[in-house]
């Protein structure tokens, strides 16, 4: 193991953040790797220097311990230039105690807006539509965030336009129509209404 003057600042600021946290939040590496969606190896190889701490890396771990990602790399700023903060203010699990923890969203470089209604989603299970799209005025302008799906792989929705057709739909993973019959496909980062949205 290496020492601390032999690291990056970036991964010494991990690790003293990652200490403190483990003690406050009582988790283990193996339950840390669980619900970062990562192995406990790759946890080990950041903290170690090991695996290259990039910037998508540094917001997961800051979203992971409830931290400023400047807090762990301070040099990060210029390459996330879409950061948004979103404030969690309950767990699901236990709606009797806020939690009040923020998260850090980065958007890619290639996302954009589409501008979208609710009959976009007809293609979706009607279990899966949340009543604000079902009972949505449709004169309200919506705008939808995508992207290309090589920038957001884990992406379980997507915006679907099928050879043949002009118009888009957006459909569940699970629900995709046939690959040779798809002409492009979006992965979905986000739906709002909106009267206009910041570009």
């Amino acid at each position: 193991m290496k020492k601390p003057s032999e690291l990056p600042p970036a991964i010494n600021n991990l690790r003293a953040i990652w200490e403190q946290k483990k003690v406050e939040m009582q988790f283990t590496q193996v339950e840390a790797a669980k619900k970062l969606g990562w192995t406990q190896g790759a946890i080990s190889h950041y903290l170690n220097n090991l695996t290259v701490l990039g910037p998508a890396a540094a917001i997961k771990f800051a979203n992971f311990l409830g931290v400023d990602p400047l807090e762990i790399d301070p040099t990060i700023t210029e390459f996330l230039p879409s950061v948004r903060t979103r404030l969690i203010k309950y767990d699901a699990e236990n709606l009797s105690k806020a939690v009040n923890r923020p998260v850090y969203d980065v958007n890619p470089a290639s996302s954009f807006w589409v501008k979208t209604c609710p009959a976009i989603f007809t293609y979706l299970p009607y279990q899966l539509l949340e009543d604000s799209v079902l009972d949505a005025d449709l004169s309200v302008e919506w705008y939808t965030h995508v992207c290309p799906v090589a920038d957001h792989p884990k992406a379980n929705t997507f915006m679907v336009q099928l050879k043949g057709q002009k118009d888009a739909k957006i459909y569940k993973k699970h629900n995709l129509p046939p690959a040779n019959r798809i002409a492009k496909k979006f992965a979905v980062l986000e739906t709002e209404v909106s009267n206009s949205v910041a570009t």
